[in-house]
């Protein structure tokens, strides 16, 4: 794990998008196609906007969501509403985007579905972005979940997996460990004090094996994909 930290949100973005840039080529240019995925909210927009405008093969890269509302992609709450608008512009509209939410009433119905299409599409995960919460949780693995067993079981286990009990009762479907963990490269992105406050907490050794209070130790304490850590102050 390499833990990289900078002064403001604006370099921090800058450097991210910089980085995740050069192993999208390096890995275009080895394997000629390359899978990503990337995670919703506020904190990642200035990222994606600086991500829209590298300049990079962008018609050989699948981008998909690592955890989505169940809601239409005209709601604001939508993450496939905030890729289009903010990470499938400039340079990357010629990504292909694989979204997780589908036409099915909820999450449940709609999961055999999204499943296959992960499979169909999809047969490893080159890098994944993802975020932290204020309790500790990633993707949409939360703090004593009743969907956290199928979430982080990782032998055989689905791809990904419905959420019915977010803390704000907003269902949702998110990617699972199965496929985080065959990623080849992770990152963790989250910015300024309360979430570093956070992050010391996920991080003290005596409690490492918590994983059920803070479901963010699940990457910081394994060795299956490496993990860079990406905030700011």
């Amino acid at each position: 794990m390499t833990d990289n930290r900078f002064k403001s949100p604006e370099t921090l973005a800058k450097q991210l998008a910089d980085s995740l840039a050069k192993r999208i080529r390096e890995a275009i240019e080895a394997r000629g196609r390359v899978c990503i995925a990337v995670s919703g909210g506020s904190t990642p927009v200035r990222f994606f906007r600086e991500l829209s405008q590298r300049k990079l093969d962008w018609s050989k890269v699948l981008i998909t969501l690592v955890d989505e509302r169940w809601v239409d992609e005209t709601d604001a709450a939508s993450n496939a509403r905030l890729v289009r608008e903010n990470l499938l512009q400039n340079e990357a509209a010629t990504a292909y985007f694989l979204p997780l939410k589908n036409k099915a009433a909820n999450p449940v119905d709609g999961f055999m579905e999204c499943e296959n299409k992960l499979h169909e599409q999809i047969t490893r995960l080159d890098f994944a972005v993802l975020g932290m919460g204020n309790d500790g949780h990633t993707a949409s693995w939360f703090p004593h979940s009743e969907a956290l067993a199928n979430c982080l079981n990782e032998g055989g286990g689905a791809w990904c997996s419905p959420v019915l009990d977010e803390p704000s009762d907003m269902p949702r479907m998110t990617l699972t460990w199965a496929l985080l963990a065959k990623c080849r490269h992770l990152y963790l992105h989250f910015e300024g004090d309360q979430k570093n406050e956070v992050f010391a907490q996920a991080t003290e050794v005596a409690e490492r094996q918590n994983i059920q209070a803070m479901p963010v130790r699940t990457l910081l304490y394994q060795s299956q994909a490496s993990l860079s850590i990406y905030r700011s102050e």
